[in-house]
């Protein structure tokens, strides 16, 4: 554009299709708006002195192309605003996790030693109950006569307190 009047003229009479271009592929009347003054400074900058045959052409070509890469850029934000999200809910879900273990470690300290015993070796151990009543000297339903007790212990102690009671 070797004048100012020239790009304001190129401007006028362009400005129409290129937003309606941006519009139809964005669908979006600020971001459209955006690439379209956007286009138009690039064009500007990169042929002020040099004018390609089909200016108008090159124009719309760059609108298309700026949309194109306002959808890629977008792609890419939204996919990070998705990890952060991701990253946050799974560090409060720690934050609880390890809550909870705690809880239910300082729960268990209220119980027998026995029932503690039991407990362990069954929850923690992942011994089956035959293998906990052979090591602790006592019959399979005494074992389970333990395990009854102790979730018995932690639903009463946790429900209350999840319902409000003391």
């Amino acid at each position: 554009m070797r004048e100012a009047g020239d790009f304001e003229k190129f401007f006028k009479d362009n400005y129409a299709k290129a937003y309606f271009l941006a519009l139809s592929i964005v669908r979006d009347e600020e971001v459209s708006r955006d690439v379209v003054g956007d286009s138009f400074e690039f064009v500007l900058k990169h042929y002020s002195s040099n004018l390609p045959d089909n200016m108008t052409g090159y124009l719309l070509a760059t609108v298309k192309n700026s949309c194109y890469d306002y959808f890629r850029k977008k792609a890419v934000r939204d996919r990070y605003a998705q990890l952060c999200l991701l990253v946050a809910d799974d560090a409060v879900v720690d934050d609880h996790h390890d809550e909870r273990v705690e809880k239910i470690m300082a729960a268990m300290d209220e119980l027998t030693p026995r029932t503690r015993q039991v407990l362990t070796a069954c929850y923690v151990d992942r011994k089956k109950y035959r293998e906990v009543a052979a090591e602790l000297d006592i019959s399979e339903s005494a074992v389970k006569k333990h395990i009854t007790q102790a979730l018995k212990f932690f639903r009463t102690k946790f429900v209350k307190k999840a319902s409000g009671g003391v």
